[in-house]
């Protein structure tokens, strides 16, 4: 997986103020289809690689911009990945979209 072609990606998806879904983002770049094993899969790596970029400059995320079809946001690792690095700790449902909206908000708001 190419991190540098991700980010990119990622960041063109930010500017132009668009989401894409975990499937589409799968098929963009070739990789195995997301059937449920996301623990090992090409993009759990490169998101947390990316994720910590992002927590170390102090930007939002760019993985923010990843949505599932299912519930049009991410799933459960983009929240453990906020808590750790970010300290935002969103439990129940509520709290997770807010916390999403807040950083997806960021996400697309910022000079990429």
């Amino acid at each position: 997986m190419d991190l540098d072609k991700l980010a990119r990606f990622l960041e063109d998806k930010a500017k132009r103020k668009r989401t894409v879904y975990y499937s589409e983002l799968v098929t963009q770049f070739g990789l195995p289809p997301l059937d449920g094993a996301w623990i090992g899969h090409p993009l759990e790596r490169a998101f947390d690689k990316l994720d910590r970029e992002d927590a170390g400059a102090h930007r939002p995320f760019r993985t923010s911009l990843v949505v599932s079809k299912e519930k049009n946001m991410p799933g459960d690792g983009y929240f453990k990945s906020l808590s750790e690095l970010k300290g935002i700790h969103a439990k129940s449902e509520k709290q997770r979209l807010e916390a999403f909206l807040q950083e997806l908000s960021a996400a697309m708001n910022y000079k990429w």
